[in-house]
């Protein structure tokens, strides 16, 4: 679900880089850096998305066991799981620090443009995903110097935006039982 998630988001961004500037495939899915410290982005300009953070959404967090009928009988499973992910956009060229800072425009006007994606206007989301919200997520200098260092990178202009939500819903059932059939009733006359 993550995967299909940021991949629409790649795929739309490339869409509106090609409409705005004739340039194609611009936007990749990549780490930054590998594990031993060498930068991965190569080739002369593109768009680095990255993703750098998942959290639970906790304060839609439903308590109690949801309820699945299976074959006739009732279940009981987990709640389903709320996620935001925290996504970097970095723009990269390797000669001319001006084209970053256009990279980036581009990414801001984008998401300026279209910051909620619902399954029923981009049916490549699929069922699993029922609606991406893209905000902008500030970072002050400190926050954006941890960013970095975890990452093992040096900065590069760059914009993180917060991805909400992604649903994680499995409905794998747990306990079974069988649902009331039918109820009967007496009273006993004369009572009141």
């Amino acid at each position: 679900m993550i995967d299909r998630a940021l991949s629409f988001l790649k795929d739309e961004l490339n869409v509106y880089i090609k409409a705005k500037t004739g340039d194609s495939d611009k936007a990749v899915l990549t780490k930054l850096v590998e594990q031993s410290g060498t930068s991965l982005l190569t080739g002369n300009e593109l768009i680095a998305i990255s993703l750098v953070n998942v959290e639970e959404e906790r304060t839609m967090r439903a308590q109690g066991h949801q309820v699945v009928m299976n074959n006739g009988a009732y279940s009981l499973a987990n709640p389903e799981i709320r996620l935001n992910l925290y996504v970097l956009f970095v723009g990269y060229n390797k000669q001319h620090h001006k084209e970053e800072l256009a990279l980036i425009s581009l990414i801001a006007q984008f998401f300026q443009i279209r910051n909620v994606f619902e399954n029923t206007e981009y049916p490549q989301l699929g069922d699993a995903i029922e609606k991406l919200i893209v905000e902008l997520y500030s970072l002050n200098f400190e926050q954006q110097n941890q960013l970095w260092a975890s990452i093992g990178a040096k900065y590069m202009p760059s914009l993180l935006f917060k991805v909400r939500m992604i649903i994680v819903n499995e409905k794998v059932p747990g306990l079974t039982g069988s649902g009331i059939g039918t109820m009967e009733h007496s009273f006993a006359a004369g009572r009141e």
